[in-house]
């Protein structure tokens, strides 16, 4: 299999759920202390370690890739990621992230690469499920360190279960025109608050979530925590 990203043989699987996020909301996993994968398929499968394979793309992609080329994109998540979820209070609708505070003198090349954490993990679906997106143009983004023109992202609240820990991500659900994708969307969940990742081409009309979004040509010193 080769890496959909450059192209090199793939030989690594990405997290579908960040591996510091996991340990966030669950500290040590392990066989004695296992936490538990429900999906459409199997509920209460107990998963004995953050680094299963159960808890990765089936996309593989290159070790340099995963390593090295992507991870700047992975530690500019991991601190917003980080801030949010020590927020004191917890984020609400309507309330303003201050992008300063996480990521003082950087804040636009920062976001960027937080763009493109997603853009890496929205791509591993494309290649995993064939979804009918221009790949390419998800590779390109991520090998030139270059903002997705059609790749949108919000954070919002969000409260599961009172009193239990819980992180996921949702399926694709996309709406085609002509025989191609024109909107998709997905979620990724963390205990407290949820990130809404969306695929619209120009000339799709659903601007009711992207209005609420945001995208790396218009970040500029905060975001604005959406309701949906």
């Amino acid at each position: 299999m080769k890496c959909w990203i450059c192209g090199d043989e793939a030989t690594t699987g990405e997290h579908l759920i960040k591996a510091s996020d996991l340990r966030s909301v669950f500290g040590h996993v392990s066989q004695r202390n296992p936490v538990y994968l429900h999906n459409a398929l199997r509920r209460n499968q107990p998963v004995g370690g953050i680094k299963s394979d159960i808890l990765k793309s089936n996309a593989l992609i290159c070790a340099s890739c995963n390593n090295h080329r992507t991870q700047p994109y992975d530690l500019a998540w991991d601190q917003l990621s980080r801030y949010i979820r020590d927020r004191k209070p917890p984020i609400r609708n309507g309330d303003w992230i201050s992008l300063e505070k996480v990521f003082p003198g950087a804040t636009q090349r920062s976001m960027l690469r937080v763009h493109l954490f997603f853009v890496k993990l929205f791509g591993c679906t494309i290649a995993e499920h064939n979804v009918s997106i221009d790949l390419a143009s998800f590779a390109n983004a991520l090998l030139s360190e270059t903002p997705h023109p059609n790749v949108y992202v919000a954070i919002s609240p969000h409260i599961d279960r009172p009193g239990m820990k819980s992180v996921g991500y949702s399926d694709l659900q996309t709406a085609q025109l002509n025989g191609r994708v024109a909107f998709g969307v997905w979620m990724y969940v963390l205990d407290g608050f949820s990130v809404r990742v969306m695929f619209a081409l120009p000339t799709e009309r659903r601007r009711d979530g992207l209005v609420r979004a945001w995208h790396p040509s218009t970040v500029r010193k905060c975001i604005r925590v959406a309701k949906f």
